[in-house]
């Protein structure tokens, strides 16, 4: 009888362990979906406009919502997350939201990507996102992330050229009356950047930035000559922007906000910024990366912008938590303002 019951007690024991690593197969073992072969991009591509999306803005201008740095991963936090973005959106009504990245982190990024999809189509309002350094470290890589936002229906994610650098580089057009009034550029500031011999913060490859001056040539040529840029992690010119902001004394009609963290991006410079003052079309940058940073400073005459971390889910200030509410006027003219939850 002892050993009858010994037997049970190691066959149930070598049950449980079995079911135990079925569970944990199913959680990390990576799921990877399917890259789009046909989007490979040249920079002797002819550009089509009809190729970009186009949202219809109101006679009161157009507000977008941005949202970064969720960081889904902790089940007991969920809620409170899901609560400060449907806070964020019912007290700010915007015509648009932007998540620029880290969205998703850990190996349950699959699960909460659908949870975010769902989430974000409950409200009814087209949306976009762009990937951080944290999204595919987990059980989905981008494309199979990138699946679920193209399937969603109020999303207006494309996963962009494969070839590149980065997943999910793309355009939404703005109309007004039918006629041209602004771009929202998205793109995918990568997660790592290997320069110099060692590993840094994730930049942009030469290739983006080819791919940004072919793609803000072909709108000025369609009339969208005015543009802004949502991606994760800053570009170096974002401490060149505090620097200057610091050394006019703080000027409250050059910058505000603050600074209470390093900037933490790479060494390497692939020269967007330098891209960007070049093409004279994108007047507004916005990124995350940085939970406590959230100052906005207008640099060489492009406003660079951190935007205000939008989740308790690691690392946060109580105090600087929310969103970034910016608002495009009828005339084109744009400001910037924290929206902040308690």
């Amino acid at each position: 009888m002892i050993k009858k019951k010994a037997v049970k007690i190691c066959v149930a024991a070598a049950t449980a362990a079995l079911v135990t690593a079925v569970v944990l197969l199913g959680v990390f073992l990576p799921v990877k979906g399917q890259a789009n072969d046909s989007e490979y991009w040249s920079e002797y591509d002819e550009f089509k406009i009809n190729d970009i999306p186009v949202i219809e803005t109101g006679e009161d201008g157009f507000t977008v919502l941005q949202l970064t740095d969720l960081h889904y991963h902790l089940p007991h936090m969920t809620k409170n997350t899901d609560s400060i973005i449907k806070k964020l959106v019912s007290e700010n009504n915007p015509d648009f939201i932007v998540i620029t990245g880290d969205t998703v982190y850990g190996p349950t990024n699959l699960m909460y990507t659908k949870h975010v999809a769902e989430l974000m189509d409950g409200f009814e309002i087209p949306w976009a996102i762009v990937y951080g350094n944290h999204d595919d470290e987990g059980k989905a890589d981008k494309y199979r992330m990138g699946e679920i936002y193209e399937n969603s229906e109020y999303c207006v994610y494309e996963n962009g050229p494969f070839n590149i650098g980065g997943t999910g580089n793309y355009a939404v057009n703005l109309t007004k009356n039918g006629l041209p009034f602004y771009s929202l550029i998205m793109m995918d500031s990568n997660r790592v950047t290997r320069y110099a011999g060692k590993e840094e913060y994730g930049s942009f490859t030469p290739s983006q930035v080819i791919w940004y001056d072919w793609l803000q040539q072909g709108l000025t040529d369609n009339g969208y000559d005015k543009s802004m840029m949502f991606f994760h992690i800053p570009f170096p010119e974002y401490i060149e922007a505090y620097e200057y902001w610091e050394e006019s004394g703080f000027d409250p009609s050059t910058g505000s906000g603050s600074k209470n963290e390093d900037v933490c991006c790479s060494t390497y410079n692939p020269g967007m910024f330098g891209k960007i003052l070049e093409k004279g079309a994108t007047t507004h940058v916005f990124v995350g990366h940085d939970h406590v940073n959230d100052y906005s400073v207008n640099y060489k005459g492009i406003t660079l912008t951190y935007g205000v971390k939008s989740s308790r889910q690691f690392y946060f200030d109580e105090q600087l938590l929310g969103g970034t509410v910016i608002k495009i006027s009828p005339d084109a003219e744009v400001t910037v303002e924290r929206a902040y939850v308690s």
